[in-house]
């Protein structure tokens, strides 16, 4: 009897789960007729405005009706209609010639918008700002209040809601409110975000980038150490333009180490002259607690020739640090030493030196062979069907 029990109440959960699925796809279903709906209630409403708009006699300068922005106003409060406009948006983007100045002239429903969404719950805030970012209602004004609203959308306690409001201020907004975007960033150890996020949506800007690396040199002690690191960063990404100003936090003793490791990176992206002797004093300097500096440096001097450079890098094979001489290997590869003539110079006398190049060249065989078998692999030909 138990387990006739125990069997029907397996089938009942079983019955119970596909009736479950059954319905939860007929309300997919019903959704995506809800949205198609939505959809084609907005392309009638915005191509009637961009029809008028393309035959103006003097252009597309004639506005959009009064109507129809406080009819968009209405029914874009609502993140199901949102949703179906980021989905027009994307169909109409580079099909009508009218359509640039359009969304040009939602400037008005975009900052009504930015205010309603801001009350809302963080999920339909974060995706306000995700079509915000997408979509690029008006680029780097100045004055565009919309900017200013988004600004306090970073102040929420949603992660996903600050990462979209910066991306969304990267896409539109000015240098100036990129820098306050920062500096609130890191107003609090609770508000901040990773720096390997900032840095990768700055890198999204489009806008006058010099303008924006100039104003983040001049407010750089306003930020926040993590918010620091992130913008180093981004200006190494970006261009080798910044080497006079980062030979400075290279040289300042007083700075964070993280920030001077930043510097060494720079300068090994972008080799410097003046930046140098700096690079091998830190790479001659044998304190352990200072390994950091060593190794860094040891990569980043691969791009300065010269043979007082490669005498310091075989030294600093015999170092006890692995990063070091991992490093150091590789720079002095660079620098066209083959591993055989390491050996020879090194003479195999020192077991650090010596354990480094053999890991070097088994790597090195290792990585040929996987490349030979990848490249010898056979092309598998289809058999026709019926052979």
């Amino acid at each position: 009897m138990g387990a006739e029990i125990l069997l029907y109440g397996y089938g009942l959960v079983c019955l119970s789960m596909l009736v479950f699925n059954l319905l939860y796809s007929l309300h997919l279903r019903s959704g995506d007729r809800r949205l198609t709906l939505r959809a084609d209630a907005l392309r009638r409403q915005v191509t009637e405005q961009l029809r008028r708009m393309g035959e103006h006699p003097d252009g597309l300068s004639r506005p959009v009706q009064a109507g129809h922005l406080r009819w968009m106003r209405r029914r874009l409060s609502r993140v199901s209609y949102l949703v179906a406009f980021d989905r027009l948006l994307d169909e109409l983007e580079g099909q009508d010639a009218a359509y640039p100045a359009y969304i040009q002239q939602l400037q008005p429903v975009s900052l009504y918008l930015s205010l309603v969404y801001w009350k809302r719950e963080n999920t339909q805030a974060a995706y306000y700002c995700h079509f915000l970012a997408k979509h690029k209602l008006r680029r780097y004004m100045e004055m565009d209040q919309t900017q200013q609203v988004i600004l306090s959308y970073l102040r929420k306690d949603s992660l996903y809601c600050k990462i979209n409001a910066l991306k969304a201020l990267c896409s539109f907004g000015s240098p100036s409110v990129l820098v306050d975007a920062l500096r609130v960033l890191g107003d609090g150890p609770e508000s901040q975000l990773h720096e390997k996020v900032v840095t990768e949506a700055l890198l999204s800007y489009t806008g006058d980038t010099r303008a924006l690396i100039q104003l983040l040199w001049s407010r750089l002690d306003d930020f926040s150490l993590q918010i620091q690191r992130a913008v180093l960063d981004y200006i190494r990404f970006q261009g080798g333009d910044s080497c006079a100003p980062m030979l400075e936090i290279l040289r300042d003793d007083g700075r964070d180490r993280e920030l001077r490791f930043a510097a060494i990176r720079y300068f090994g992206r972008y080799p410097y002259p003046p930046a140098r002797p700096l690079l091998l004093d830190f790479l001659r300097d044998s304190e352990p607690t200072h390994w950091e500096f060593s190794a860094i440096s040891a990569s980043a001097l691969a791009g300065y020739p010269g043979q007082d450079v490669v005498d310091a890098l075989l030294r600093a094979m015999n170092s006890a640090n692995w990063y070091i001489r991992s490093n150091a290997s590789a720079s002095l590869e660079a620098h066209g030493l083959t591993y055989e003539e390491m050996f020879r110079v090194l003479d195999g006398e020192d077991r650090y030196a010596r354990e480094m190049l053999t890991y070097r060249l088994e790597l090195r065989r290792l990585t040929e062979e996987a490349a030979a078998e990848t490249d010898a692999k056979p092309v598998q030909e289809e058999v026709p069907a019926g052979v």
